[in-house]
């Protein structure tokens, strides 16, 4: 594991727990994260994963902005069944047609599709979360399972276990930020 995985891993473990408390300054860590992943994922042929970063790093600046001027004791809000299928397909079909476009134009490509469909997913859930949507805990959990896997084959073994972490962590996320949606209800 390389010392920048490791600053990666420790900002993007900050990101998240501050994410799970509400806290504007998880974006700002997920900005510094994702720009230590960028690269990482460059040096491994996961080109997906590192045009995400930058995408990460926009949506970073706006959760930013819009967590930081609303009112403190914020509580999540539900998506229609609508809007998530929506998301869901739109996600869907990013990753067909990125992986497309990778598996014939860069020949060191890893994984053109999965990491094409993941990405596509990771950038549904950080809308989701950006708007302060519940279900975005739920689109974490399941990309970061297959996550788990595509960084063991490529062995990322520090990221792999980080994301392992993710998976209990949004978990919890998703527990904590119900418990509002419960009380409101």
């Amino acid at each position: 594991m390389s010392p920048i995985e490791i600053l990666a891993i420790i900002a993007s473990l900050a990101g998240v727990l501050l994410s799970m408390a509400k806290k504007s300054l998880a974006w700002v860590c997920n900005i510094i994260s994702s720009g230590l992943y960028g690269y990482i994922f460059y040096q491994n042929g996961l080109y997906s994963d590192m045009e995400l970063q930058g995408f990460f790093i926009l949506m970073a600046a706006y959760g930013w902005w819009n967590w930081s001027k609303s009112e403190l004791d914020w509580v999540p809000e539900k998506s229609s069944l609508q809007a998530l299928f929506i998301g869901l397909a739109v996600a869907l079909l990013f990753g067909a047609g990125s992986g497309f476009l990778h598996q014939q134009y860069f020949l060191s490509v890893s994984f053109p599709f999965l990491d094409a469909t993941l990405t596509g997913l990771s950038i549904y859930g950080t809308w989701l979360a950006t708007r302060r949507k519940i279900e975005n805990w739920i689109v974490w959990i399941g990309v970061d399972i297959v996550y788990v896997g595509m960084y063991v084959n490529k062995g990322l073994w520090g990221t792999a276990a980080l994301y392992l972490v993710f998976i209990a962590l949004a978990l919890k996320g998703y527990i904590d930020w119900l418990k509002p949606l419960k009380n409101r209800d």
